[in-house]
């Protein structure tokens, strides 16, 4: 078994300093590039459930300090939903998708369950009033039954509670 002898060079490897180098680039690799991969496949269930909540809030805003009715349009069937502002119609944005991973099941508006084959209007109304309103949502998964989730939108700031579980009032 032939051993180093001093003064003659060794190129059969690499030392540990380079290993760890060449490591912490990819793993800086991977850490940057994933999540943009993971998104590729659609919006995933906290981004649906992230931007319900922001979009509660700011229409519950716009209704306390400007007087104006903003209206949410959950249209369970096409899998979407869309804030709109009274008096701006014309401005109305394009409905946002769920996505391919999630189902709204039912809808429950100050206690009075909605029918899932129809669209539901919630409207948050001037002076900040909006109805206790939950939203069920029903998660895919491989084997066919997946997570259920709850959105329960809070009648006094706008503000959204997400729920493991289908929570009835």
């Amino acid at each position: 078994m032939p051993t180093s002898t001093p003064g003659t060079p060794n190129d059969r490897g690499f030392t540990l300093v380079e290993l760890a180098v060449v490591l912490l680039v990819l793993g800086l690799i991977v850490w940057i590039v994933a999540p943009r991969f993971a998104s590729i496949g659609g919006r995933t269930r906290d981004a649906v459930f992230r931007d319900f909540a922001a979009g509660s809030e700011a229409a519950f805003d716009l209704a306390l300090f400007e007087k104006r009715e903003v209206r949410l349009v959950i249209d369970p069937r096409a899998g979407t939903y869309v804030f709109m502002a009274a008096g701006r119609e014309e401005e109305a944005p394009r409905p946002r998708e769920i996505g391919e991973g999630l189902a709204i099941v039912g809808i429950q508006v100050d206690g009075e369950e909605r029918p899932p084959d129809m669209a539901t209007e919630i409207r948050y109304r001037p002076g900040g009033r909006v109805p206790t309103t939950r939203i069920f949502f029903s998660e895919k998964g491989r084997n066919g039954e997946g997570a259920k989730w709850t959105l329960k939108i809070n009648p006094f700031d706008g503000s959204v509670d997400v729920i493991e579980g289908h929570q009835v009032a």
